[in-house]
């Protein structure tokens, strides 16, 4: 977490209230750095709940870092994943528990995204939208396996901003482990509401994206992420989610998707200034296992969700 004092008392609201046997749950939050109050409010949710908790500091070293501190300190046989703006169903953890347990060479299960409307709130309703028809890796409402982490040596810390998520899922598939979306197991992204929030979004995964670039061959393709391409995609959803939803403001979400394409156009630029990613001298990953990796991940992410 950090800097989300607007949102992480429902978060942990969430978590405290799983009907998972908490004898059986432990809370281990990592804190960024927040500079407001989120630590205060944190510490003071989690002190009132009968879950065991542990509140760590990644000293501003970034997501890998973090994530890893996570897998360090954890003593669960599964790590649930959850971002400071998420908010779970009841039964998200118990659901997600159930599903990978039956599936032994499972080593990730995304939850699934549920569209929420929020009254006078244009821009995140359209976002929640937007969400609610992509099939992608993210960690942000998912279960893992401890062990499947540790196989394959754990979160890469010098990942300082996003795609740690899309690298430990790619080396996990390149390991053999699958990867689900469990259709049962809802979560609710609470999306941030102006479109320079977007914008700066798009910023973080385009920084990230460019270590990404250097780590694996042939897998950031550049010219998929230009404003063009990612305003006819953004129109080729706008589409899918009428249908689905029967709401007109779902004609909106090109423009998203355009400020968000700036965005990462931008945060690739400056990954490229700053160096992000060039001390990796050759690809790490070459391109017949990046390609192997996007192949499986991409089957697994489009088959029926469970």
């Amino acid at each position: 977490m950090k800097n989300a004092e607007k949102t992480i008392e429902e978060t942990l609201d969430s978590i405290t209230t799983q009907d998972f046997p908490h004898e059986n749950m432990e809370i281990i939050i990592v804190d960024g750095g927040s500079r407001d109050k989120t630590i205060d409010i944190a510490i003071n949710k989690i002190s009132k709940t009968d879950i065991r908790e542990k509140v760590l500091c990644d000293e501003g070293k970034g997501l890998g870092t973090a994530r890893q501190m996570v897998v360090d300190n954890a003593r669960g046989e599964y790590i649930v994943w959850v971002d400071n703006d998420v908010v779970l169903s009841k039964d998200f953890v118990r659901k997600q528990v159930d599903f990978i347990s039956k599936n032994r060479d499972m080593g990730l299960v995304i939850g699934q995204y549920e569209h929420i409307e929020l009254e006078g709130e244009l821009v995140s309703n359209i976002q929640s939208l937007f969400a609610s028809l992509l099939r992608m890796v993210s960690l942000s409402a998912t279960i893992c396996k401890t062990a499947a982490i540790k196989e394959v040596n754990g979160f890469d810390k010098r990942i300082k901003g996003a795609s740690e998520d899309t690298d430990i899922a790619s080396r996990m598939v390149l390991a053999h482990w699958k990867l689900a979306i469990n259709s049962k197991a809802k979560f609710h992204h609470k999306q941030k509401g102006t479109i320079r929030d977007l914008a700066n979004r798009g910023v973080w995964y385009g920084y990230g994206g460019h270590f990404m670039r250097h780590k694996y061959e042939a897998r950031i393709k550049i010219p998929y992420r230009l404003p063009p391409v990612y305003l006819g995609w953004g129109l080729k959803l706008s589409f899918e989610a009428y249908k689905k939803y029967w709401k007109k403001i779902s004609f909106l979400i090109p423009i998203p998707c355009l400020f968000f394409s700036i965005g990462w156009c931008l945060g690739f630029t400056l990954g490229h200034i700053h160096g992000y990613g060039h001390s990796i001298k050759d690809h790490e990953i070459r391109k017949e296992r990046t390609l192997i990796a996007m192949e499986e991940v991409q089957k697994m992410l489009t088959a029926e969700s469970h």
